[in-house]
């Protein structure tokens, strides 16, 4: 096969989203990607009934406990900003600080649908937690290639911040790449992300998150007013004798219940010991790998 017709049947498979393309300074690069978070993402904005049911079969059995195997996750999950809004209880890492992660986001930013809201739409369900469909932030070369496609908008990053700040007003959880440099940032919910609709069947999903906080309630401040309860998105919040209690197996550290305590009963912990993201990309995926090698 010639060169050039390679490249067309490259740019043919970028194009049905089956895999990357990235453009330097004197060439085209090229690369694979996983079903999720890869092929499956970029269908946003052209999927089918049919399609969608399959996704979601494929999320809810073998695709889905795989995923789960090796317990280092795709994404991971940082607090909301509100619910870190006196640092000085304790260093907030950059890798964790929202804020860094979109001032170090580089010059191309954009945002597109979620794919897994739009998944539970063509499937004939909505979501109960939030209309915000705009939710999808994406950096660097990754935000280049969708906006080349014609996917998503460009943006700057004082409305990225404003797209997170509706995203915490409706209980969202915030989930970049699992790295120190993530390419993109998903504000999810119990109801449609494939991910979290997936640990959430299992006992303990605080197991398959990396994390580096816990949000721990004084009963002596907690009204049991219920609030929490209905932002949590892993179902990590009970009320029984009317005080709101913390199921550690599934608290994930996202800090919506913080955010939305009146009382300031809710308040969150820092782990002892940290969890440090990959730096790159290719870092986390070697080490996925690595695991399911090692089994």
């Amino acid at each position: 096969m010639a060169v050039d017709e390679l490249e067309r049947t490259f740019d043919r498979m970028v194009e049905k989203g089956s895999i990357t393309s990235r453009k330097t300074a004197d060439r085209k690069l090229y690369g694979l990607m996983p079903f999720v978070v890869g092929m499956y993402e970029q269908q946003v904005d052209r999927l089918t009934k049919d399609f969608a049911g399959d996704v979601r079969l494929y999320l809810e059995g073998e695709y889905g406990d795989e995923m789960c195997r090796t317990k280092i996750p795709q994404l991971r999950t940082i607090p909301v900003r509100q619910s870190i809004a006196t640092p000085e209880k304790f260093s907030v890492s950059s890798y964790d600080d929202i804020r860094n992660i979109i001032e170090n986001a580089g010059d191309q930013l954009g945002v597109i649908n979620c794919i897994c809201r739009q998944t539970r739409n063509a499937i004939g369900k909505s979501c109960t937690k939030t209309d915000l469909h705009e939710a999808c932030i994406v950096f660097r070369w990754h935000a280049d290639g969708f906006l080349r496609r014609g996917i998503g908008r460009s943006i700057t990053k004082d409305e990225a911040l404003a797209i997170l700040d509706k995203a915490q007003e409706a209980g969202l959880v915030l989930q970049p790449a699992n790295t120190q440099r993530p390419l993109g940032l998903c504000c999810c919910c119990g109801d449609c992300c494939g991910i979290l609709t997936t640990v959430k069947r299992y006992p303990r999903p605080a197991e398959l998150y990396a994390s580096n906080y816990y949000a721990e309630i004084d009963p002596e401040l907690c009204t049991g007013c219920e609030i929490c309860i209905s932002k949590c998105q892993l179902d990590a919040i009970t009320i029984p004798d009317d005080v709101a209690v913390v199921d550690l197996d599934r608290c994930i550290g996202c800090g919506n219940c913080v955010a939305c305590c009146e009382s300031n009963a809710s308040q969150l912990r820092k782990k002892e010991i940290e969890t440090v993201p990959p730096e790159r990309a290719s870092d986390l995926y070697m080490k996925i790998m690595a695991k399911k090698v090692s089994g």
